[in-house]
């Protein structure tokens, strides 16, 4: 009898020995081989210039950017132009991160670490995909909150969280990818402007004086005087670093929406058209160049902007309160 229980004894210790190993040998290999201050994204270093799109989708908003040869545009908001450097910046970030320390498993604890795509209501969580030129995903991971030196994430198919140290933007922030720069002519380079407004008594011209100094009014009766000349040159700065708050496809205009036209000859006699309209409750501008003005303002990188005549856009209010300058604003009351 003893020997029986023995026997017995001996059978179950190394049938659960076996047990065991077959559970260590299944374990996934990712939860067994990550070492701290090992790189979470081994091959995207080495594979930045394969990469065609990168995709972040917060649930409130989604943003998709390809590579089109040596560019970036964000096929999101209607292909607009992506500037270059803030893309290489994310990317390297992404490829620098490196584990720092194991957190939760738990997935209702997802939402403390903003690790609970897509169940987040306040785009706190975020979903990054980046994907090769053979559409193949190279990288896909939920990035949530920030710390000082590091961001927690979560690989998509795995369970295991983790504080990452490194830092990494991955912005759901449209300006924060587009070239916002639209035109950057300066002061010294307009000779001529004119404001035509829809009420015509509030149309004026400007011409620059002959030391390219102050912008004299054109066509004043004597009882007319102009105020300061600082009013007047103000608007020569119009084009002076000259950004979008936001850019849609081109709209049409007609003449019973325009509000202002405003027209800059420059001294090298290339031309710029700025319209300004309604619609619905908002302004937006759309530009017009002739082609050599066009050639002209970008070989001296003063027009950022691919195809400038495909776009409308919305300016910050103080460029609005500019345009919106009448007559009467630069003459002395009566």
């Amino acid at each position: 009898m003893p020997d029986k229980f023995f026997s017995y004894l001996i059978f179950t210790t190394v049938g659960l020995f076996f047990l065991a190993l077959l559970s260590y040998l299944i374990q996934p290999k990712y939860e067994t081989s990550i070492k701290q201050g090992g790189e979470v994204f081994e091959d995207v270093k080495n594979k930045l210039d394969d990469i065609k799109e990168i995709n972040i989708d917060n649930k409130i908003k989604n943003i998709s950017i390809t590579k089109d040869q040596n560019n970036w545009y964000m096929s999101s908001k209607f292909g607009y132009k992506v500037k270059n450097e803030i893309v290489r910046k994310n990317l390297i970030q992404i490829s620098e991160l490196r584990f720092y320390e194991k957190k939760t498993k738990e997935e209702s604890l997802y939402s403390r670490l903003d690790l609970d795509y897509p169940n987040n209501d306040d785009g706190s969580s975020k979903l990054v995909s980046i994907l090769n030129q053979k559409n193949e995903k190279l990288v896909e991971f939920i990035l949530g909150k920030k710390r000082k030196d590091g961001v927690y994430i979560k690989k998509l198919k795995n369970k295991q969280t983790w504080l990452t140290s490194g830092n990494l933007d991955m912005s759901t922030n449209e300006n924060d990818w587009l070239e916002t720069q639209i035109l950057k002519v300066p002061y010294e380079d307009i000779k001529e402007l004119s404001i035509k407004h829809s009420n015509k008594t509030d149309s004026f011209s400007l011409t620059k004086d002959k030391n390219n100094e102050n912008f004299i009014i054109n066509d004043l009766s004597k009882d007319q005087i102009p105020k300061s000349d600082l009013i007047a040159n103000f608007l020569g700065y119009f084009l002076n670093n000259l950004t979008f708050d936001d850019v849609i496809d081109r709209e049409k205009t007609n003449d019973k929406e325009f509000v202002t036209k405003m027209k800059f000859t420059l001294f090298n006699e290339s031309n710029i058209l700025a319209i300004i309209f309604n619609q619905g409750e908002e302004k937006l501008i759309n530009f017009y160049i002739d082609d050599k003005s066009d050639e002209n303002l970008k070989q001296n990188k003063k027009n950022f902007v691919d195809d400038i005549q495909r776009w409308s856009y919305k300016l910050p209010l103080t460029k609005y309160n500019v345009s919106g300058t009448k007559l009467e604003d630069l003459l002395v009351e009566d």
